[in-house]
């Protein structure tokens, strides 16, 4: 697996010791932290929302190769020799867009805009995906999370005041799958009060996105029953 985003030597003002640790492509981890506000502080650096008191959350620029021109003598052919060279680094705060994104405990809704500006405004900004194409990768992850097809318009038009909670976090989920970030940071609290069929399909849908190349990094104040492995 390749390796996409870092943590080096990350301190917050409210941390104890310095979290250092690396994510690869196709991967999921749980990151847990003894406070709550700690976990808040860590999410602002893990999205680049914030720069660090220390250390620096770094992001993969990319596999690059480098390309070597080889010319034999006898036959004066020109071939081509790739050449891997170490991946290069840069801080996520410097190239954030379309690189990471995150989901909220409660969603993150923007109060006066509808369930579907709240979604595809993000889209339509970062990915300049045309209205078409992009309801209909909304409505695929809005089917994969456990809403069912008929519906969608009906809460795709509704205010966040008016829907359940448990739906304000299915909106925030799909509003960061949709942007196919190369790192989806949750909040774990993301989970709570959140019936087993639903999370189960919210955990199947965040392997899912895994498997295509991102890298998943939750972020917890308490122990939670999820299935992937703790950062230590």
């Amino acid at each position: 697996m390749n390796p996409v985003y870092r943590f080096a030597s990350v301190r917050s003002k409210v941390s104890g010791s310095a979290l250092s640790f690396t994510l690869h492509a196709g991967e999921l981890r749980v990151l847990h932290l003894p406070e709550k506000d700690e976990k808040n502080a860590i999410i602002d650096y893990a999205v680049g929302e914030k720069a660090c008191m220390e250390g620096t959350v770094e992001i993969v620029q990319g596999d690059r190769r480098g390309i070597k021109a080889v010319v034999a003598r006898d036959t004066e052919e020109r071939r081509v020799k790739d050449d891997p060279i170490p991946l290069l680094w840069q801080p996520l705060g410097n190239n954030r867009k379309r690189r990471a994104a995150w989901v909220a405990a409660n969603g993150g809704m923007i109060s006066n805009l509808r369930i579907w500006e709240n979604i595809v405004l993000p889209l339509w900004y970062h990915l300049w995906r045309e209205p078409e194409e992009a309801e209909q990768k909304v409505a695929q992850w809005l089917e994969v999370l456990g809403l069912e097809a008929h519906a969608h318009a009906k809460f795709m038009e509704a205010q966040p005041y008016s829907v359940e909670l448990w739906q304000l976090k299915l909106a925030g989920l799909a509003r960061a799958l949709v942007l196919s970030p190369l790192v989806l940071v949750v909040d774990a609290a993301l989970f709570d009060n959140i019936r087993e069929p639903i999370k189960n399909r919210w955990i199947a849908a965040l392997e899912s996105y895994a498997s295509g190349g991102g890298a998943v990094l939750v972020v917890s104040d308490r122990e939670m029953s999820l299935p992937w492995k703790k950062i230590e």
